[in-house]
């Protein structure tokens, strides 16, 4: 029942996660419209037409009033947010735990989803996540000791900054945004210098499957631009659920 509670409620956040990543960028606010749209005839969207998954799958992707497809990242959204709050659920040993790693999740959904559709990641985001993930280990909230957080965001930023300093003086272009060094602070906290290893490998292999991916059979490319937020996040969320298995079957 607790399962399924959690993946109930991940459906409901995913909703409101997919709202704050659409209306970024835009005169809009969360909250501003209140109801949702479609963003091409602006028709309001019922109580029925804005349940999480289910109106997607009955209106077979598209808006009832115009006929325009919807965007797939709404249930794409939707759907990792149930699945984050159901793994979350599983690995949580407290109430309070899954309560902090839902909003750690959000967080990182949210960012991510932003990152891939502007290459941006915004400061709201990135540095409300690393509060809270340093006030929920020094409450001893989360499974990570407070020096070893503290640690792992401020080394991790740091290793991200020389490498992308290191890079523009070797070939006098911006390889990685800012932004990323503030979402490590996030990141590299909630795995602790321990795990921050494992983080950065998990990270780069997840980055470098899907550029073999998005640019197989594309002959020329000599430079692919890819977001590296949602490898960060995907990176940390798997090395704090599994990182003692990870670093036990490494050894």
């Amino acid at each position: 029942m607790y399962l399924i509670f959690a993946a109930l409620f991940g459906l409901v956040l995913g909703s409101f996660y997919s709202v704050c990543v659409s209306r970024y960028g835009t005169d809009n606010t969360i909250f501003k419209p209140a109801r949702s749209f479609c963003p091409q005839c602006d028709h309001q969207l019922t109580i029925l037409e804005n349940i999480p998954l289910i109106s997607f799958l009955i209106q077979k992707g598209r808006c009832s009033l115009c006929k325009a497809r919807i965007p797939i990242f709404y249930p794409l959204i939707e759907l990792t947010s149930m699945f984050w709050a159901v793994l979350a659920a599983t690995h949580a040993t407290t109430y309070v735990e899954w309560v902090v790693l839902l909003a750690i999740g959000g967080i990182c959904i949210v960012a991510s989803a932003i990152d891939l559709r502007t290459f941006l990641l915004p400061d709201i985001l990135t540095y409300s996540g690393a509060a809270i993930v340093l006030v929920a280990s020094y409450a001893g909230i989360l499974h990570v000791d407070f020096m070893q957080s503290l640690l792992g965001a401020g080394i991790g930023a740091f290793a991200l900054w020389a490498v992308s300093a290191l890079y523009k003086l070797i070939r006098k272009i911006n390889g990685m945004g800012l932004g990323d060094v503030k979402f490590m602070l996030m990141l590299g906290a909630l795995t602790g210098i321990g795990h921050l290893s494992i983080f950065i490998f998990l990270a780069s292999v997840l980055a470098l499957i899907f550029c073999i991916i998005s640019t197989r059979g594309k002959a020329g490319m000599s430079r692919v631009y890819i977001p590296f937020g949602p490898f960060l996040a995907s990176g940390a969320l798997i090395t704090y659920l599994y990182g003692d298995q990870i670093a036990s079957f490494i050894r």
